[in-house]
């Protein structure tokens, strides 16, 4: 019975010390791969280089403010405001009675001169007058006949026409109302086109001579507020306002159908700067590294939960300016670019992102 009980306690401590080994046998967990993290920035399409909006005014591309070349009283005005008239079309009329007898008068002392030197030539033919008295009357007739002519003039001048074709834009005086030679009388616009005028600040206006061709305007209306109309510089003033320092830039554009745009309405100018070429890839310039073989560039393969691995690869680089390097090729829309820590990365080596530049 003592041998029995010495034998069980002796598979029971066998038991106990095979399980204590195998339980210091087991694998202790490997500790966790730590990454290097890198800043990186992903290559997007390129968009327009620069946008800015000014306010600017709306004006005919003709305008006039009519008046006559004499006085009188205004007889009749034959138009209304906003009415369209033709080139040569009567506006407004004075009273003529007074000019028409002036312009008789003057006819009539012109025909008598006239007459009067008719007879003279006869005379001095046969010796009866002086030359000298015929050459008075000769001056008489020129005379009386410019006054004629002035008179005539004064009378066409008592009609208003339309130097060109317009709308009536506004009425400053009433029929029957006393007006002087060159007071306003009438203002004509011509909206077949239209202007664009505005005031332009100078680092603007540096910058859009400099890149002529990359530049572009467009005006905004608030009532039309889904389209943009192209702008065409027309002209531009060579002196700064002393109070704002801008200068006076005039677009012209084409008259817009169905939709009501008269001058003096409020526009805005929509400046813009877009990149030469839209196929461009622009990266700063320090993500670029150089070897013997060449320059390069770090991209990160994203392998999900902020992690990836590195590659090299080479490209070819272009022109440098403020925003960046232009890259021609080795890089396409979507490469995730190292853009810190460029000398301790190498081929194949597993890092976590990080968005951004280097700072």
């Amino acid at each position: 019975m003592k041998l029995k009980q010495n034998a069980l306690r002796t598979i029971i401590l066998t038991a106990l010390t095979m399980s204590l080994m195998s339980g210091c046998r087991q694998e202790q967990p490997e500790p966790e791969e730590v990454l290097r993290p890198v800043r990186s920035i992903v290559v997007n399409a390129p968009e327009s280089g620069w946008i800015k909006e000014f306010p600017a005014t709306v004006d005919a591309v003709q305008k006039a403010n009519l008046s006559f070349r004499v006085a009188g009283k205004l007889q009749d005005i034959l138009v209304r405001e906003g009415q369209f008239v033709q080139e040569g079309d009567e506006i407004a009329r004075l009273d003529q009675v007074d000019f028409d007898i002036t312009l008789k008068d003057r006819q009539a002392s012109y025909e008598v001169a006239r007459a009067d030197y008719q007879r003279a030539r006869k005379l001095i033919e046969k010796g009866a007058i002086a030359r000298a008295e015929l050459d008075n009357l000769k001056a008489k007739v020129t005379t009386t006949q410019s006054q004629l002519q002035a008179a005539q003039q004064e009378l066409e001048y008592t009609i208003l026409r339309a130097p060109f074709s317009g709308r009536i834009a506004r009425r400053y005086v009433d029929n029957y109302e006393e007006v002087s030679a060159k007071q306003e009388v009438i203002s004509l616009q011509d909206t077949s086109a239209l202007l664009v005028e505005m005031e332009l600040p100078e680092s603007v206006l540096v910058r859009s001579r400099n890149h002529k061709g990359d530049y572009t305007f467009h005006a905004r209306f608030s009532s039309i507020p889904d389209r943009l109309f192209p702008l065409t510089l027309r002209e531009t003033s060579t002196q700064a306002d002393e109070n704002t320092r801008t200068y006076s830039v005039t677009f012209a554009m084409p008259a817009i159908d169905n939709h009501l745009v008269l001058p003096g309405m409020s526009v805005v100018v929509r400046a813009e700067q877009k990149s030469p070429r839209s196929d461009i890839i622009l990266i700063p310039a320090y993500a670029v590294m150089e070897d013997k073989h060449g320059r390069f560039v770090y991209v990160v393969n994203d392998e999900g939960n902020e992690t990836g691995s590195i590659t090299r690869k080479t490209v070819t680089t272009g022109q440098l300016s403020k925003q960046g390097i232009i890259v021609e090729s080795g890089l396409v829309i979507g490469d995730r670019v190292v853009t810190a820590g460029m000398s301790q990365m190498s081929e194949g080596m597993r890092v976590r992102l990080q968005e951004g530049a280097a700072r």
